[in-house]
């Protein structure tokens, strides 16, 4: 069974993204909402795929996070979900190594595609 990281600072998107995962099949789902929550628990758990907040606390630590993942496992599967639509920020986000990025908010099913690509 797949791990799932799902990093963001507010518990309601935590919530609302476990419940869209749980439609998708079965997973052991992970919570974080800071930075070194992320690290900490990606360093010990291991998952195989991270939701990702750009928005992270006021700091806004998601590139930071995508970054210090990355270097630790450039195969990890990680989905950028933010409220930042930009398409430079978007960009960045892939170049940096995210394999999926949504805008929130998103539909459900934009969720479960992309889960269902790396299933």
């Amino acid at each position: 069974m797949k791990k799932v990281l799902i990093v963001d600072d507010s518990s309601y998107m935590r919530l609302f993204v476990k419940k869209v995962i749980k439609k998708g099949g079965s997973y052991v789902m992970l919570e974080a909402s800071t930075k070194e929550e992320a690290i900490e628990i990606y360093n010990t758990e291991k998952p195989e795929i991270v939701m990702l907040d750009l928005n992270i606390s006021e700091h806004k630590e998601g590139i930071s996070v995508l970054t210090e993942i990355m270097s630790v496992n450039p195969e990890v599967i990680i989905i950028v979900i933010s409220a930042v639509g930009y398409d430079d920020v978007k960009d960045e986000c892939i170049t940096l190594g995210a394999k999926g990025y949504l805008k929130k908010p998103f539909e459900t099913e934009e969720l479960l595609q992309i889960l269902e690509k790396y299933n």
